[in-house]
This record gives C-alpha cells, structure tokens and sequence, in this order.
C-alpha cells in the first residue's frame, strides 16, 4: 500500500493522443472511475471532462472548436465532487474478492474495492471487460454483517437496499453490461 500511494495516475496527458479518441464513452467513464478511486495522485488533463479530442502542443495558446460532452462533463463533475471527502484521502482502501459460478467466469473482468474511514464506507465495482458480468463481491468490513445497507450510487443515483450478511458471504451480487460500474456511497440502515 505505501508503493500504490506514492503512484501517480492518469487517462490523459499532452504526449499521448487525447481519451476521447482513445476510448469509446463507456469505456472512458469506467477506466476514469478506475484512476480516479484508486491510491495515489490523480492528474486530470485540460479538456479531458469536456470530452476533447485534438491533442494539441503545450506550446500553442488557441484551440479549434469542438462538441462539448455534457454526459461526460457531469460525471466526471459528480466525480470530483465524491473525491473532495476526507475518506478518499486519509481512509483506508481494500481490493474486494470477487467470485463466480463454475459455468461463468466473467467475474475475472470485474474489479472492486472499498475505502473506508470512521462511518464512512464506499464501494467501487467497475466491469473492464466487453461483455456483461456477474459477480459476488465480497465487501470486507468487518461489522457489514450486523447491519443493512443503503447503496447509492454517486454517479447515476440509483439506491438499493441490500442485507449485510449477504455482502459478506457470498458476496453482493453485481450484474454489469460491458464497461459499466457502481460508485456506491453506503449507509448503515438498521442492526440485523
């Protein structure tokens, strides 16, 4: 963990050409999720939340116009925005297990980790692959289990209740379309 704290990460900058004309939308949005949750620095290129796409010489001060990406801006500004908390800073990140079925290894695709500090807990599930996933994903807090949970995902607003103990064992069940992701703000809701 100290080596992942001392990286710096980043999906764009001016020596390579630009992510929007790297990665498709979703593919973008979810490896920007990536970067953005994991330990480390995070670098954001000029132009990168607008979804620009002419890489330009750092030494030229005017730019051609171009479409502005409103989808794109808006999440990566409800992004910003959930990175501000302290926990992304000074909690405690944990890589999540993942599982499937003997028939099913699409779970080899999907990624998951948590950050915690005090009552504060966050869960990122993100599918890098091209096809639809399905998972448990086995949240690691040690008291999950006495409680339910409220999952509301900072990006698109959807809420889900789920039961404690079946974070734990077998896991939260997660089903993704390719590149797609949670970013899961959960509550504690009542003692089991």
């Amino acid at each position: 963990m100290a080596y992942q704290r001392r990286l710096l990460r980043f999906l764009e900058n001016h020596d390579e050409p630009r992510a929007a004309t790297s990665f498709s939308s979703g593919k973008q949005e979810a490896v920007a999720l990536a970067i953005a949750t994991l330990p480390g620095s995070r670098l954001f290129h000029e132009g990168q939340f607008d979804g620009r796409k002419v890489r330009l010489p750092v030494f030229l001060a005017r730019r051609p116009g171009e479409h502005f990406e409103r989808g794109l801006h808006g999440i990566y500004t409800k992004l910003l925005e959930a990175l501000d908390r302290q926990v992304f800073h000074d909690g405690e990140w944990v890589l999540c297990e993942r599982t499937g079925w003997p028939d099913n290894a699409s779970y080899q695709n999907l990624v998951a980790w948590t950050w915690t500090l005090h009552n504060e807990y966050y869960l990122i599930v993100i599918n890098l692959g091209e096809n639809p996933v399905q998972a448990n994903v086995q949240v690691p807090w040690p008291d999950s289990n006495a409680y339910s949970w409220h999952l509301v995902d900072i990006l698109s607003g959807a809420r889900y209740e789920r039961n404690g103990n079946e974070m734990r064992s077998p896991g939260l069940y997660v089903e993704l379309k390719a590149w797609a992701y949670h970013f899961f703000h959960c509550l504690r809701a009542r003692a089991s």
